[in-house]
């Protein structure tokens, strides 16, 4: 199905949107094989059924791609860095497919440009994933390279100067961020392991997205104060929550179930999946 546009965003940005320049390859590419192997075979099977989403939906791939340009003038300014190369590698009977950003061949490093939220600024586990897949990759032949390190190039696209100083934000609009390096063991049963999974959920077995898959949170406590619109501080732990409100009579405890959040508003087969539809 088209895109929609219900924010009247003009045809030049639709263009954009429409002509993405990204190509794959092989048969699972390295961001599809750490993501649900139940998205990925409900896509195939439903995919043309499915609504394809608002234009304003690919703004953060857009973001993404913006990084490209400088790339392009790192390589052409530094011989010994590479750019954008993609790999392949046969692993059970299918070519797995990836594309890493920069391999610097003096310091052996592949490294990844993420454009993302500024409360990411400690890492995020899937980058940790993709990059040691990626790392994997390299390795094969006839990749052949050699990595001794990795390691990601945020961006904050909603950094705010005003909240330095508070846990866990960046001092910075971009920040480097190591990322650990898997010996050859661990990283190859990982990406062994999450092909036959693809490979059980593309034959038609049921392969049950995990909590960490569907963006779980669970139950929340949310202590008030009687009269303001806003909660005092949330807890995960009822007992720290009825502790805090105590006897006094102007706090409360208020009790936020659990949600999938993926599930909920992003997921794009959720109109499709037995598991969500059926409470599960």
């Amino acid at each position: 199905m088209p895109l929609t546009n219900y924010h009247g965003l003009p045809s030049h940005f639709v263009s954009a949107v429409e002509h993405e320049t990204y190509v794959g390859g092989g048969d699972i590419s390295t961001t599809k094989l750490i993501d649900a192997p139940q998205i990925r075979a409900l896509l195939t099977a439903h995919g043309e059924s499915l609504p394809d989403g608002d234009v304003t939906d690919a703004i953060p791939s857009l973001l993404g791609q913006s990084v490209h340009a400088m790339l392009e003038r790192a390589a052409k300014a530094n011989p010994m860095i590479e750019v954008e190369t993609r790999m392949f590698a046969e692993v059970n009977g299918w070519t797995l497919s990836g594309q890493f950003d920069v391999y610097d061949r003096e310091r052996m490093a592949l490294e990844d440009y993420k454009v993302t939220s500024a409360w990411k600024a400690d890492g995020d586990v899937q980058w940790e994933r993709q990059l040691n897949v990626l790392a994997w990759l390299a390795r094969q032949q006839p990749n052949a390279r050699e990595i001794r390190q990795l390691g990601v190039i945020a961006i904050f696209r909603d950094f705010t100067r005003s909240k330095i100083g508070m846990p866990g934000y960046p001092d910075a609009f971009a920040k480097y961020i190591p990322i650990p390096l898997w010996d050859s063991d661990t990283a190859d049963a990982y990406v062994r392991g999450r092909i036959e999974l693809h490979q059980q959920a593309m034959a038609g077995t049921h392969v049950p997205c995990t909590d960490e898959e569907r963006w779980a949170t669970g139950p929340r406590y949310a202590l008030h104060k009687r009269g303001a619109k806003r909660a005092v501080k949330l807890y995960e732990n009822a007992d720290e929550a009825y502790g805090a409100a105590g006897d006094n009579p102007l706090l409360y405890v208020q009790s936020r179930p659990g949600t999938f959040r993926r599930c909920e508003s992003y997921c794009p087969v959720s109109t499709v999946c037995n598991q969500w539809l059926n409470g599960n």
